[in-house]
């Protein structure tokens, strides 16, 4: 009887099957697609020792060095993200606006009316308000209830200004350093990176507040005064940095642009108010 072995091609039992991208299909070739970067899927991907990898691994990754790499940058070198980002050297730190936006955020989600409450300016304060009262009889409800009302309004308006107030404060850094014909945008930089800072420091000492409150204990309003020095200095500091003039004239515009800047933030806080109490 006669056998018959069917021939086979040698390359086509050995060639492995095509590997495609589960993000966009493309061919792989290696572990990460030449397309978008989506990293080759493996079963044991979903393994509890490959998710607890990947979950310390999220708190060791390059974005969170990043995060401490600017909070610390922030802090301790004042002016230096505005230097290297202005200076193309970008990839190390967290951008202007989003580290901007964020502290912004939790600045306005707590801390500023755990700040007022200490000054004496909270819902409390504006209840005793004759034009409070006032409204609060013509509407027949209690002036505690409206004064949250207002309270609430007046937080929302001065968030949206305050957002609008870091245009105004890189206005003035361009008129006070109109000679070095820089770019607007070259100072909105550093105006977005100060505005983090004071956002940031405004929550240090409303957190402060609230854990001693919590603890049983009471700190003196004047402690929030310590506000206006390290602004100022920190100030200083970061301009000197940033446009590299010489001490006094760096003290002299640093102190012109601080008064501006205590002031453009009081108007946006009465201003809030005032809207609040138009629109109630």
């Amino acid at each position: 009887m006669a056998t018959f072995i069917e021939d086979t091609d040698p390359s086509v039992a050995t060639t492995p099957p095509i590997e495609r991208c589960p993000n966009c299909g493309a061919e792989l070739v290696g572990e990460y697609c030449h397309q978008c970067g989506q990293k080759k899927l493996h079963l044991k991907e979903y393994s509890v020792r490959q998710f607890l990898g990947r979950l310390v691994n999220d708190f060791t990754d390059l974005e969170s060095n990043k995060i401490l790499r600017t909070l610390s940058a922030l802090v301790i070198r004042p002016g230096l993200l505005a230097t290297e980002y202005l200076a193309g050297r970008k990839g190390n730190y967290i951008g202007p606006v989003k580290l901007y936006l964020t502290f912004s955020a939790l600045y306005f989600l707590f801390a500023w009316g755990a700040l007022s409450d200490i000054r004496g300016g909270g819902s409390e304060r504006t209840a005793r308000h004759p034009a409070t009262i006032s409204m609060a009889r013509a509407r027949g409800v209690p002036p505690k209830v409206l004064a949250d009302q207002i309270y609430q309004k007046a937080e929302k308006y001065a968030t949206a200004l305050r957002f609008s107030s870091v245009l105004i404060s890189g206005l003035f850094l361009s008129a006070l350093y109109f000679r070095m014909k820089k770019y607007y945008v070259e100072h909105l930089i550093f105006s977005l990176y100060y505005y983090s800072f004071d956002f940031l420091s405004k929550c240090v000492f409303a957190l402060l507040f609230i854990v001693v409150a919590a603890m049983g204990m009471k700190l003196p309003g004047r402690v929030l005064d310590l506000f206006y020095p390290v602004g100022l200095v920190y100030l200083i500091f970061a301009l000197r940095r940033v446009y590299r003039q010489g001490w006094t004239m760096t003290l002299v515009k640093s102190l012109a642009l601080y008064v501006c800047e205590t002031i453009l933030f009081i108007a946006v806080n009465v201003a809030g108010f005032f809207i609040a109490y138009a629109f109630i």
